[in-house]
């Protein structure tokens, strides 16, 4: 059942049920969630959230602060945001739920796909895009429980950079 596993569990019964290289996902955001899920079998770590605060990301300023501002504790799984994409569980930071299911209107605002404007409407699945308008902050502000570990908005290389090479201490650290 989807969201219903953490991630080591989870990672753990999936090795020992295949014979493909696994990338777990879920979670992860910091050097030591890499090395963690490196350490317990798996090819490589997908991450999500980190990557949103990083100065190539196309989101919204206003999505972007609310990360930096958010802990683990602030976000939540639900299925509010489910207009475009029905009963599809979401992990997104709690004041979003709360602020879309207070807005009145029936769009939270507007933004570009491709060159063309598009209404995102109330609950809906899009996450504001850098040129978004309206009520930023009631749309789908998507956020991991990692989030507490995104402090800070930097070039993606220089996340991936840090990531590998924390990782690597890490795992060099348990080996010796």
């Amino acid at each position: 059942m989807r969201g219903q596993v953490s991630l080591l569990p989870l990672l753990d019964s999936v090795l020992g049920a295949v014979e493909v290289p696994v990338v777990a996902a879920g979670g992860i955001a910091t050097a030591r969630g890499v090395a963690a899920v490196l350490a317990a079998g798996a090819a490589g770590a997908r991450l999500g959230t980190r990557f949103v605060a990083t100065t190539e990301a196309n989101a919204h300023q206003v999505y972007v602060e609310a990360l930096l501002w958010a802990s683990a504790s602030d976000t939540v799984l639900t299925t509010a945001f489910s207009v475009m994409w029905p009963d599809a569980p979401h992990r997104v930071l709690r004041s979003a739920v709360e602020a879309g299911q207070a807005l009145t209107a029936d769009v939270a605002g507007e933004m570009s796909l491709g060159a063309a404007r598009i209404p995102v409407p109330k609950l809906s699945v899009p996450s504001p895009t850098r040129d978004a308008t309206g009520t930023i902050a009631a749309m789908a502000l998507y956020a991991g429980e990692s989030v507490e570990a995104v402090t800070q908005v930097l070039p993606a290389g220089q996340v991936v950079r840090d990531l590998a090479e924390g990782a690597e201490r890490l795992l060099r650290a348990t080996v010796s």
